[in-house]
């Protein structure tokens, strides 16, 4: 018997056969969206605080219920740990972080204010530099590594992480990671970048979410840089160099980078053993206005910020780098005849460094 087309078929028995289709395509959607679940819901959580955030949880959340007692999650999970890849689904990590209060100099030290001298790195006691924060840490952080190999007396580790903040624990957990860091380096100095994610809002312990820029928000920042540094030195770091934010293209962008370099910068002064360096300032040119394009200090133009106006070229990230370097060498290579060091404000752009016109 020849084979009957479906148009040949009783309308009846279409009806059917496209119901049975549709039915199909819906249950291998759901069945899709079932084992894809954790990593919709870990995407949802990772989104910035909002209504959208708690729409996209409030539908994900019974979907990824579903697809956990239905053991629908667990070969994602299989698969990335056996590729050695992180867990698809959400981390379980808190939104909060509170680190134990610990005594803190009150007030910004005055110009009297001194701490010990430090023992000079030299070869086969290298001085361990610890050099952590978001994308905007990597590309200077490179040059960091490079100078302060060449110093000979100096053993670098970079650990950048991409879009990652003080804001949001939840995605890339910082004080865990120093933490692990501090035990596994014990690094005598740290250099820290953070602040390009960070424009966001915040959870505080009590369960309040504060928008950016708000009273609330400034507060709980503001603990999060403490708690930050309360971490490196607990762990036996005796110099941190806090890098601030550089100029961004954007008025709007420049200004929220300003609302955290302010709160960087009041932190670090309240601690002797705390140098913040002005990269604002440094990529900023003499009229303080932003420029892709800024002079080296033997007057020539160079490229220092990538297409995208935020990140820095590797001539940008040198730039950043010698500074850091020369608040290094101040702390832990001074000159012989030098006392105590100075508890005042870390060092600025070299005064050879020739701003662009």
């Amino acid at each position: 018997m020849a084979d009957r087309s479906p148009d040949d078929l009783p309308f009846g028995r279409r009806r059917r056969s496209a119901a049975s289709a549709l039915a199909a395509i819906l249950v291998a959607l759901l069945l899709g969206a079932l084992l894809n679940a954790p990593a919709m819901k870990k995407t949802a959580q990772e989104s910035p605080f909002g209504g959208a955030r708690s729409f996209r949880l409030a539908l994900i959340d019974p979907l990824a219920a579903v697809s956990h007692w239905l053991f629908l999650d667990r070969p994602a999970r299989l698969t990335a740990e056996a590729l050695g890849k992180p867990d698809p689904g959400p981390s379980g990590a808190p939104l909060v972080v509170v680190v134990t209060p610990r005594p803190r100099p009150s007030g910004r030290p005055g110009p009297a204010a001194t701490v010990k001298p430090l023992p000079p790195p030299k070869r086969g006691d290298p001085l361990r530099l610890y050099i952590g924060g978001d994308s905007m840490a990597g590309v200077p952080g490179m040059a960091l590594t490079n100078l302060a190999k060449d110093t000979g007396v100096m053993e670098p580790k970079l650990d950048y992480h991409i879009s990652s903040g003080l804001c949001r624990p939840d995605f890339f957990n910082w004080p865990a990671q120093l933490v692990r860091q501090a035990k596994a380096l014990h690094p005598g100095a740290a250099v820290v970048m953070f602040g390009a994610n960070d424009q966001q809002g915040v959870q505080a312990a009590n369960g309040k979410v504060y928008a950016f820029e708000t009273a609330g928000w400034k507060t709980e920042y503001r603990r999060r840089v403490r708690d930050t540094m309360d971490i490196l030195f607990d762990g036996g770091v005796k110099r941190i160099y806090w890098i601030g934010q550089p100029i961004m293209p954007e008025a709007i962008f420049s200004r929220h980078m300003r609302v955290l370099n302010a709160i960087y910068r009041s932190e670090a002064h309240k601690h002797p053993r705390v140098r913040y360096i002005d990269a604002y300032r440094l990529f900023s040119t003499g009229s303080g206005a932003y420029s892709d394009y800024l002079k080296d200090e033997k007057g020539r133009l160079q490229q220092v910020r990538e297409g995208d106006g935020t990140h820095l070229t590797y001539a940008g990230g040198m730039r950043l780098a010698r500074v850091v370097l020369a608040a290094i060498k101040a702390d832990w290579l001074p000159n012989k005849k030098s006392g105590a060091l100075s508890g005042s404000p870390s060092p600025r752009a070299s005064a050879k460094v020739s701003p662009a016109p």
